[in-house]
């Protein structure tokens, strides 16, 4: 793409960046984009891609949703004692999350909504369902060669959507959803063939939208980093900026977009931000914080500093971590502390989990996923079922495997009898269907994950088919959401919370309206999308004015 006389800087190709870029572009600005990495698409391209959208424009306008509804929820999820400007910020994201999507579909991005999954705290007023939408499958080769420089272009993998993975996890349990599996497989195989490139998830809605940036000649400037922010009059009027070890200065009278992700990659930042020595993101290792930074040294005010969106992870190998979602759902496992006792509902939602794993010293000592070979021979994981990288995992003691529930807890380092008494609870509990300690397959979200062939209760199996299995997992986080202060309008704001003009935040670059909490699947993208929306049209009017 090239150059052309551009007024308004973007930093981060994520889902922020790019419908910032669009809807700059749109409301008359001249956006560029720029990408420290080699790769555009963020960490949204590794991620499950949908969008939480309230009263989106694919449901049914007053029966499936309402904005009553959305708010009430909303506003018990961030509490009473949330100020007024987080409550302005909240009420932003309401009133033009659906707007943003239905903006992005007439540009062209193909949405589909996930009618059956629930919001993530079913039981908090004004909660819902089929408020997920996610884009359509799209053929990766249409981007011709901005293709090549997509972030996991390389990944081989069917393009499967957010409601098939839970039916792939499961697809050993009937014909039906074998012969399902094997469609999906089948199809993804004839596409290859075919050279076509499908992709679902995270890369079907990056791809989407810069497929939008393409056509409507939006630059985009690669291995190009954020160096500092430059203000004039009170103004962020430029951008220092690092292109293979030259530095220079690009113009952006009408303002700057920081949308370059959070800081859960730097290690120096977390200690100093959040105390803590050790962490498990998997976010991309771009996420280094350099929008936070920036901002700072201009003296942008911070908060939440402490907050992250947790995803309970086992870890694969020192510097793999695997997201568990159905592992800690599905009947037949459960997850214990150091001494072998378990501490809460596994099947909750993985935000409450990770959480719950860190309050309960899971960054400090070994936490451990303790399942049966039946679970592991009956679903499918993405790291668990393949010999390959079990065995790995046990070359650095990250997974074990013993003959009796005795022997695994030695194995970990647990006391015997007291993971023999957890096990056997549990088991009782898969009998009656009913967890009475913690409650797991009661709700709604609960049950999402879990597997409807399962009786009494869907989440609950037992563990009693040797050899027995344990896998060390750690309170991993999907990045940080705590970071800059902004504003209802995505504007960066001072100490005394006073905007500084020419400069916003969005993504996880800026706090999260959520404060620390995650509404539903998509949350995250769906604030990321929503004040990218929100900031460029408010610059293209100030830029105007």
């Amino acid at each position: 793409m090239a150059m052309s006389n551009t007024n308004f800087i973007v930093v981060g190709s994520g889902a922020a960046g790019l419908v910032g870029a669009i809807t700059a572009h749109r409301a008359g600005l001249r956006p560029v984009i720029i990408e420290k990495a080699d790769l555009w698409g963020g960490t949204t391209a590794i991620s499950g891609g949908v969008l939480w959208v309230p009263n989106n424009h694919l449901m049914t306008a007053g029966k499936d949703d309402t904005p009553e509804a959305a708010w009430q929820y909303v506003l018990s999820l961030i509490g009473e004692d949330a100020d007024d400007r987080a409550i302005q910020k909240a009420e932003a994201f309401l009133a033009h999350v659906a707007p943003m999507a239905e903006f992005l579909a007439k540009e062209g991005v193909a949405w589909k909504v996930n009618r059956d999954h629930p919001d993530y705290y079913p039981g908090v007023p004004g909660s819902s369902r089929g408020r997920t939408l996610e884009s359509e499958v799209v053929d990766g080769k249409a981007l011709g060669r901005l293709f090549d420089t997509m972030r996991t272009h390389d990944l081989d993998m069917p393009a499967i959507d957010s409601e098939g993975l839970a039916s792939l996890t499961r697809a050993w349990r009937g014909p039906g959803l074998l012969l399902n599996a094997a469609r999906v497989a089948l199809s993804h195989k004839v596409s290859t063939l075919r050279g076509r490139k499908p992709l679902g998830l995270g890369r079907a809605l990056v791809a989407s939208l810069m497929r939008i940036v393409d056509r409507l000649g939006i630059p985009v400037r690669m291995s190009t980093g954020l160096v500092d922010l430059v203000v004039e009059n009170g103004a962020v009027v430029a951008v220092i900026v690092e292109q293979a070890g030259a530095r220079s200065r690009m113009e952006a009278p009408a303002g700057v977009l920081l949308a370059a992700g959070g800081f859960s990659r730097n290690a120096k930042l977390r200690k100093e931000l959040q105390g803590v020595e050790r962490s498990w993101p998997n976010a991309i290792p771009e996420d280094q914080g350099d929008a936070l930074q920036a901002a700072r040294a201009l003296g942008a005010a911070t908060e939440l500093l402490d907050g992250r969106w947790w995803m309970p992870s086992i870890q694969v190998s020192p510097e793999q971590m695997g997201l568990a979602l159905g592992l800690r759902a599905l009947p037949g496992s459960m997850i214990v502390d150091a001494r072998g006792r378990r501490y809460m509902n596994e099947a909750a939602n993985y935000m409450t989990v990770g959480r719950t794993m860190f309050d309960h010293g899971a960054a400090d000592e070994s936490h451990w996923l303790v399942m049966d070979d039946r679970f592991l021979r009956r679903y499918i994981f993405a790291e668990l079922s393949r010999k390959v990288v079990r065995k790995r995992m046990m070359d650095h003691g990250f997974l074990f495997r013993a003959d009796t529930v005795e022997e695994l807890a030695r194995q970990c380092g647990m006391d015997p009898a007291t993971l023999r008494g957890q096990v056997d609870r549990f088991n009782g509990f898969a009998i009656t269907g009913e967890d009475l300690d913690f409650h797991r397959g009661a709700s709604e979200y609960d049950r999402h994950w879990a597997d409807p062939d399962q009786h009494p209760n869907p989440s609950l199996g037992l563990i009693d088919k040797g050899p027995f299995w344990a896998a060390l997992i750690r309170p991993g986080d999907l990045g940080t959401n705590g970071g800059i202060r902004t504003d209802n309008l995505g504007q960066v704001l001072t100490q005394d919370d006073r905007p500084i003009p020419g400069l916003y935040a969005a993504g996880n670059s800026a706090v999260s309206p959520f404060r620390y909490t995650y509404p539903g699947a998509g949350a995250t993208i769906a604030a990321a999308g929503t004040f990218a929306f929100i900031a460029a049209r408010h610059a293209s009017s100030r830029s105007t004015n």
